[in-house]
């Protein structure tokens, strides 16, 4: 998918604030294997488990809503480019046709203040739209984030989950400098896949989000 500059900045903020890391950034989502039930009763009625662990990028990177959100970003900045970009295309045939007066005549100060005009209210445009696509950008992925951080506290609740971690399960790419670092990074070493509920949470999200389900499923996770 194609990214322009503002949509990578707000996504890196992003990362700063929320700790989402690789939202955008890392590709495909490698395969994986889905996990069964957690938190099985015991023969004394307790719990196994009280910690779990999920996959938070895996999770925005399917989750229906998100989606949605983020393709309809897309055609929006997209017809928004195309637009100033026709601005832009005829400015430039404006300074073309100044070429053909003579400097100094009334035409020609009279068509060189109006590109001059132009150019100045069409670059005062290009930033505030800018700022505009960026803070939306930044509230698809909050509101995401924000929903699933209820659907865990619901889903841990019920559960009679005491603790959630976060993990990343891409795998490591030894060619990328910064892959590497993430993995050298991360704060879960191991887990048992007994505990990991991220399928669990996205099959709740996407459910109650009330999107039906697109034709390709999202890969199976390891």
């Amino acid at each position: 998918m194609r990214t322009t500059l503002f949509a990578a900045t707000i996504v890196a903020i992003l990362i700063a604030t929320l700790g989402v890391t690789n939202l955008h950034a890392q590709g495909q989502v490698p395969p994986r294997t889905a996990s069964p039930p957690i938190n099985q009763p015991t023969a004394s009625g307790g719990i196994h488990l009280s910690i779990a662990v999920i996959d938070v990028t895996y999770i925005l990177d399917h989750y229906s809503r998100l989606k949605q959100a983020t393709d309809a970003f897309k055609r929006d900045m997209d017809d928004a480019e195309a637009q100033l970009k026709k601005e832009r295309d005829a400015m430039a045939k404006k300074a073309e046709k100044l070429k053909t007066f003579k400097p100094g005549t009334p035409d020609y100060k009279a068509l060189e203040e109006e590109i001059i005009k132009q150019e100045s209210d069409w670059k005062l445009r290009v930033n505030r739209q800018k700022g505009e696509f960026s803070e939306r950008d930044a509230k698809n992925f909050l509101t995401a984030y924000q929903e699933l951080s209820q659907q865990v506290k619901l889903y841990a609740e019920r559960n009679g989950i005491s603790l959630v971690l976060r993990f990343n399960g891409a795998r490591v790419d030894p060619t990328n400098p910064q892959s590497v670092q993430m993995e050298l990074s991360k704060m879960v070493m191991f887990y048992h896949k007994d505990i990991d509920i991220t399928d669990q949470v996205l099959a709740e999200l996407n459910r109650n989000a009330a999107i039906a389900t697109p034709r390709t499923q999202p890969p199976p996770r390891r």
